[in-house]
């Protein structure tokens, strides 16, 4: 009976402190006209009133010596009378500000641990993912179960270095990403989309035989089924609306600006089909970048090996590499158009943070916001940019074996 002395005497010291203040809020809205919720303020201050001349008589004047049950309910009744009360009479900017932190703070939430939805900008996991999905990653995938070789693999860009100088840098970087200058708060990482090829334990080796690439794995030839067996064009795409640098004195943002991307990017190309009918992306002749000598497209070849500069040797000429603990080996699809483990190494566990499952929805567009495309092709842009057989399309259901 003590601790529920001590709570009631509690909650009662804020009570009384606050009541002057509720009768002034809720006579405020009864003289603008809130009769609902005046209505509702004032009942909850009749209710709150009452349970406190019967608690104080029951647990303060009579020592306790009353149905503990009974007044354990009232004391409970009037905690929420007096919750009510506060959240009743707060002002509409501080409700207004609690909701936005709360609902900032669920996002932070599932964005970070739960789920994220990932925009497609380059097209090496093609065709299995293009240029312009939006895709759906889980995020709890690996929290109870490994990396399987074959998954489609959400990672922080293995490149990127986290501004270590100060621990709440790092976590901004890490969890929010988006930069404040004036705070010296940095971007965060790109995120990448490839596939596990080998995981901790394997031995991955990458050869050249009679011409074309293939993958040995702990010592056996793989078949691959997901790889891009489609050859690359080169195309030319514009990104932005606004042609000039400058309006007045003002600098155009750099994601408004409009100009022709650069490098032009390769697009997986089907040469069974013309043009006008190409199954991923909606091509126009004139954007087509053609060989200065032939003037044929600029085509890359799937299978084809891949030189460094300098004549330093061939990214698929590697191993073999047995991958360490908590380790991948990972590599993109649409292996011509792709800078994974080949280039930079094997991909830490740390920086996974997800699964590709499915492809939301689809939109041919090089820009980050699709409405700029609906803007600069209003014509035609439900009919050749929107790709509606893409909308919910599943992902990882292709795996390798061995030939």
């Amino acid at each position: 009976m003590k601790a529920l002395i001590e709570s009631f005497e509690k909650i009662s010291a804020k009570y009384q402190a606050r009541r002057e203040h509720f009768v002034t809020v809720i006579e405020h809205f009864k003289s603008k006209g809130y009769q609902d919720l005046y209505q509702k303020c004032n009942r909850r201050l009749e209710e709150a009133d009452a349970l406190l001349k019967s608690l104080t008589h029951e647990l303060v004047t009579m020592q306790g010596r009353v149905d503990k049950a009974a007044a354990k309910s009232q004391v409970k009744a009037f905690k929420r009378a007096y919750r009510e009360l506060h959240e009743l009479t707060k002002p509409s900017w501080r409700q207004w500000l609690e909701a936005v932190v709360v609902a900032l703070a669920l996002a932070l939430v599932l964005r970070n641990f739960l789920f994220g939805l990932y925009h497609v900008p380059t097209g090496s996991a093609e065709p299995n993912i293009l240029v312009g999905d939006r895709i759906w990653g889980n995020k709890m995938a690996y929290y109870i179960s490994p990396v399987h070789r074959g998954d489609l693999v959400i990672f922080d860009n293995p490149k990127f270095e986290y501004d270590k100088s100060n621990k709440f840098y790092e976590l901004w970087q890490r969890y929010i990403g988006f930069p404040v200058p004036l705070l010296g708060l940095g971007t965060g990482p790109d995120n990448w989309v490839k596939r596990v090829i080998a995981v901790p334990g394997d031995t991955i080796e990458g050869r050249v035989e009679e011409g074309k690439t293939v993958i040995y794995l702990n010592g056996k030839k793989l078949k691959e089924p997901y790889v891009n067996t489609f050859p690359l064009m080169r195309v030319r795409r514009t990104k932005g609306l606004i042609p000039w640098a400058n309006i007045g004195p003002l600098s155009v943002p750099q994601f408004l600006h409009y100009e022709y991307r650069e490098p032009s990017p390769k697009y997986t190309y089907d040469p069974s089909k013309s043009l006008a009918q190409q199954p991923y992306y909606a091509i126009d002749e004139e954007d087509v970048v053609r060989r200065p000598d032939t003037l044929e497209p600029d085509l890359d070849y799937a299978f084809t090996p891949a030189y460094k500069y300098h004549d330093m040797g061939c990214y698929d000429i590697f191993g073999p590499y047995v991958i360490p603990d908590d380790c991948y080996w990972v590599m993109g699809d649409s292996r011509k158009n792709s800078e994974d483990s080949r280039w930079w190494g094997f991909l830490n566990k740390d920086r996974i943070h997800g699964r590709a499952s499915f492809v939301i929805y689809s939109i041919d567009s090089e820009e980050a916001f699709w409405l700029f495309d609906l803007i600069k092709h209003p014509i035609d842009f439900w009919t050749r940019h929107v790709r509606w057989n893409r909308f919910f399309k599943g992902l990882n259901g292709q795996k390798a074996s061995y030939e």
